[in-house]
C-alpha cells in the first residue's frame, strides 16, 4: 500500500514534465514584439517566430490563431494543440490579418 501511495506521489509530481508544446506561429512578415496578448495567450515575437509564453490549456487555437493575425499580421503558419493548421484554418485565420502599411 506504501508503494502505491509513494508511486502516485511520483506521477503527479511528473506530470507537468509531460505538457504539452508551446504554441507556435510563423508570421509573413517579421515581427519583434514581447509580452503582448492576442486572444487570452502571452504572446512573445522574435522576427521569424511567435511562441506562446503562456498556459494554453484553456485556450482555443483557431480563436487565437485569428487574434494573432489581427495582432501582426498575416501568419504563413500556425501550430497549436491538434499540431499545424492546414490551408483552410490558416486562411481563415488571416482573415482577420492586419493590412501592412504602405
Amino acid at each position: 500500500m506504501r508503494l502505491f501511495a509513494v508511486s502516485a506521489v511520483i506521477l503527479a509530481l511528473s506530470t507537468p514534465a509531460l505538457a504539452q508544446t508551446p504554441w507556435t506561429a510563423t508570421p509573413a512578415q517579421p515581427v519583434t514584439k514581447k509580452g503582448f496578448v492576442a486572444a487570452t495567450v502571452i504572446w512573445d515575437c522574435d522576427g521569424a517566430q511567435c511562441t506562446a509564453k503562456s498556459d494554453t490549456s484553456n485556450a482555443i487555437d483557431r480563436a487565437e490563431c485569428k487574434k494573432l493575425a489581427a495582432t501582426v499580421g498575416a501568419l504563413t503558419g500556425f501550430v497549436g494543440d491538434a499540431g499545424p493548421f492546414n490551408a483552410d484554418k490558416l486562411a481563415a485565420c488571416n482573415a482577420w490579418a492586419v493590412k501592412p502599411k504602405p
